[in-house]
C-alpha cells in the first residue's frame, strides 16, 4: 500500500473524480532517449518512467507546434512551461493508478488482447494481426510489449473507474433547451446605408486651424512608439540561392530518391464491412444491389457508423491478395461478400484516385532550389563558427558584414515596424530584449538563417510635428467630421420616419429575413445583425459603418422551433458538452485531493538531464 501524507485525507472524495482523468498512451513517433535511468520518480508505489515523460511532453510541444505553425527551441519549450505540464499530467495520471490499485481495481488479460488487435497500425487489410510489425511499431517507440500492455491495463482500468464516477453526471435539459431557444432566434429587419455622397450638406472642409486643433487634441493618432536604434547583421538561405551552383546530376539523383512522391499509383477509398456470416453479408450485398437498401443503410443496421468502416486509402500493392476484387471494377462501388480473419465482408469502393505521374522537367525548378536551399544552409552553417570568432575578437557588425556574407541594416525598431527581417519571432524577441550592456551575439532564425543585432540609443515616444503628419490628420479629421454629420442626418431621419417603412426614405433598403445570431452579412459591419438582436419589433437605430452610417429597423422577431430536428440535436450536444464540463470542474477540483494525497519524489537531476535533450530528440 502507497504511504499517505494524511491519514485523515478524506477517500470518498478521490474516488468523485478519479476517473475523469483518461489519459491515453502519448507519444507514438517520439524518438529514443540516451542514457540509463529509466524512472524520474514515484508517485506513491508507482514508477514515474523517463520515457513516459518524454513522449508525454513531445505529445504536448508537437500540439503547440501546430498551433503555432512552428518549430519550438527548447527555451520556448521550457518558457511556455510545457515540460512542468508533461511532468503535472503523467504524476496525476500515475497518481490515478495507485488509487485503482488502492481499490484492486484492474482489467484482465482478455480485454488487454482485445484492445491490442483493435488497433489498427497492428493488421492488415483483411484484419490479421501481424506479431512482427506488433514489435516493430513498439521498438520504433521505445516500448516494450510489457510496456505497453501495461499501459493499455492501466488506461482500461482508469476508465473503469471513470464510468463508475462520472456515469451519472446529467446537465438539466431545461439548460440546454433555453440555451437553444436563444441560439435559435431569428430576426426579420431592413436596413439602409447612408455614406459621404449621401450628406445633404456636402463632405466637411476643414481650415488649417481645425487641422492644427485636431493634431493637438488627437495626439495618440500621431504620435510615433517608443523605439530602439539598432544595427543588425542577417544572412538566410534564400539570400544565396542564386550564387548556388546545383549539378543536374543532384537533381537526378533527388528525383530517383523520390520516386515515389512523383509517381503515385492508383489509390481507392476502401469501406470495409463485416458480418457475422456469409448468408448475411450475402443478403446485405444483395439488397444493395436491388436498390432497397444503400450501403450506410448496411453499416447502421450493423449498429456502426461510416467511422467505423472506414479503411482508407489504398493502394493496388498494400490490398495484398484482395488487389484482384477490389482493384477490377473500374468505378466506384461495392464488392464482396469477401473472406477475412474478421469475417465475411463487404467492400465499398468510395473513389478511385488515378495515378499520377510527375515528370522531372514539371519539378526540377522545385528540386534545384531545395538543393540549392540545402547548400546554403551548409554555407551559413559553417560561416557561423567564424562569425562567433569575430564577435567574440570584438569585431564591429559592419567588419563582420564586409568579411562574410551577412548583410548590413539599420532600423528604428518597435514591435510594428514594417520591415522583413522583423517578420521572424527570434528577432522581436532580441530586438525586445537587447540592451546597451549586451554585446551582439549570434542567433538563428526559423529558417536556417542566422542573425545578430546591436543595441544604439532608445528613442522615447514623440508626437510627430504637423507639418510631417499633415495629410494623416486631413484625413483622419475628414473621416470623423462625414461621421459626425452623417450620424446627425440619420438620427433626423429616424425622428421623421414615425410608423412608416425604411423604404418611404427613397433609399436602396435592403430586407433580411430569419437572420440568426451567428449570420454574416456581406460588406456591413457585425455589429449590425448584433445589434438587430437587442431591439424591439418597430424600433429604428442608428449602427455607425466605419465609412458610414445604417439605418436599421426591426420588422419581426421568430422564436426557436423547438420541434425542429435540428433544434433536438442541438440540445443533445449541448447537454452531453454540458455534461463533460461538469465532469471536468469535478475532476479538476478532485484531481489535486488525489496527488495531494500520496507521496510524490521526482529526481530533479534526472528530470533535468531528459529535458536538456529536448531540443535534438523531440522531433
Amino acid at each position: 500500500m502507497a504511504e499517505r501524507k494524511r491519514s485523515t485525507a478524506s477517500k470518498a472524495g478521490i474516488w468523485i473524480v478519479v476517473g475523469l482523468l483518461m489519459f491515453a498512451m502519448v507519444g507514438f513517433g517520439a524518438a529514443g532517449l540516451s542514457g540509463t535511468a529509466r524512472s524520474l520518480g514515484t508517485v506513491g508505489d508507482k514508477q514515474v518512467s523517463v520515457q513516459g515523460y518524454y513522449n508525454t511532453l513531445n505529445a504536448q510541444v508537437s500540439a503547440a507546434e501546430q498551433q503555432l505553425g512552428r518549430a519550438l527551441s527548447q527555451q520556448e519549450i521550457q518558457a511556455f512551461g510545457l515540460d512542468q505540464q508533461a511532468l503535472a499530467t503523467l504524476i496525476s495520471q500515475r497518481s490515478l493508478d495507485q488509487a485503482a490499485t488502492d481499490l484492486g481495481l484492474s482489467v484482465g488479460d482478455d480485454e488487454v488482447r482485445k484492445q491490442v488487435l483493435a488497433i489498427p497500425a497492428f493488421s492488415g487489410l483483411t484484419g490479421t494481426f501481424d506479431r512482427a510489425a506488433y514489435r516493430e511499431v513498439l521498438q520504433r517507440n521505445n516500448l516494450s510489449e510489457s510496456e505497453f500492455e501495461t499501459s493499455l491495463r492501466e488506461g482500461a482500468t482508469r476508465d473503469i473507474l471513470a464510468q463508475a464516477v462520472v456515469g451519472d453526471i446529467a446537465a438539466p435539459t431545461s439548460y440546454a433547451q433555453a440555451l437553444v431557444g436563444f441560439i435559435g432566434e431569428t430576426r426579420d429587419f431592413a436596413w439602409v446605408e447612408l455614406t459621404e455622397n449621401d450628406l445633404s450638406t456636402g463632405t466637411p472642409e476643414p481650415s488649417e486651424d481645425d487641422l492644427r486643433a485636431f493634431h493637438a487634441e488627437n495626439e495618440a493618432l500621431f504620435t510615433a512608439p517608443q523605439s530602439k536604434d539598432l544595427t543588425y547583421i542577417w544572412v538566410t538561405p534564400d539570400m544565396l540561392l542564386d550564387d548556388v551552383s546545383v549539378d543536374d546530376a543532384a537533381i537526378q539523383a533527388l528525383y530517383d530518391e523520390r520516386t515515389d512522391e512523383f509517381n503515385v499509383p492508383e489509390t481507392r477509398i476502401i469501406d470495409r464491412l463485416v458480418f457475422p456470416d456469409t448468408a448475411s453479408a450475402q443478403a446485405a450485398i444483395d439488397a444493395i444491389e436491388a436498390g432497397t437498401i444503400s450501403f450506410e443503410d448496411a453499416v447502421t443496421d450493423r449498429g456502426l457508423t461510416l467511422s467505423d468502416v472506414d479503411f482508407g486509402d489504398v493502394t493496388e500493392a498494400s490490398a495484398g491478395e484482395l488487389a484482384p476484387v477490389l482493384f477490377a471494377p473500374s468505378s466506384p462501388g461495392v464488392v464482396g461478400p469477401l473472406d477475412t480473419d474478421l469475417g465475411p465482408a463487404l467492400f465499398r469502393i468510395g473513389a478511385i484516385l488515378d495515378a499520377q505521374t510527375t515528370s522531372l522537367d514539371d519539378v526540377r525548378q522545385d528540386l534545384r532550389d531545395e538543393l540549392a536551399r540545402d547548400d546554403a544552409e551548409r554555407q551559413i552553417a559553417a560561416e557561423a563558427e567564424a562569425v562567433n570568432d569575430l564577435l567574440a575578437a570584438g569585431a564591429s557588425l559592419k567588419d563582420i558584414a564586409g568579411e562574410t556574407a551577412m548583410i548590413l541594416g539599420q532600423m528604428t525598431w518597435h514591435p510594428g515596424v514594417d520591415d522583413a527581417i522583423n517578420g521572424y519571432s527570434e528577432f522581436q524577441t532580441a530586438a525586445s530584449d537587447v540592451t546597451a550592456t549586451d554585446f551582439p551575439e549570434l542567433l538563428e532564425l526559423s529558417d536556417g538563417g542566422y542573425f545578430a543585432v546591436e543595441f544604439g540609443a532608445d528613442v522615447p515616444a514623440a508626437l510627430r510635428p504637423f507639418e510631417t503628419v499633415r495629410d494623416d490628420v486631413e484625413a483622419a479629421w475628414r473621416r470623423q467630421a462625414v461621421q459626425q454629420e452623417l450620424l446627425l442626418e440619420a438620427e433626423a431621419m429616424i425622428a421623421g420616419l414615425e410608423d412608416r417603412p425604411l423604404s418611404s426614405l427613397g433609399m436602396i433598403t435592403v430586407q433580411e429575413s430569419d437572420i440568426e445570431r451567428t449570420a454574416f452579412i456581406e460588406g456591413v459591419t457585425p455589429s449590425l445583425v448584433s445589434t438587430a438582436f437587442e431591439m424591439d419589433v418597430g424600433e429604428t437605430r442608428t449602427v455607425d459603418n466605419g465609412t458610414g452610417v445604417i439605418l436599421i429597423r426591426l420588422n419581426a422577431i421568430h422564436e426557436a422551433d423547438m420541434t425542429a430536428p435540428e433544434s433536438a440535436n442541438l440540445t443533445d450536444l449541448i447537454t452531453e458538452n454540458l455534461n463533460r464540463q461538469i465532469g471536468d470542474s469535478i475532476f479538476a477540483a478532485f484531481a489535486e485531493g488525489v496527488r495531494g494525497d500520496l507521496d510524490v519524489n521526482i529526481n530533479q537531476q534526472t528530470l533535468n538531464a531528459v529535458t536538456s535533450q529536448l531540443r535534438g530528440g523531440i522531433r
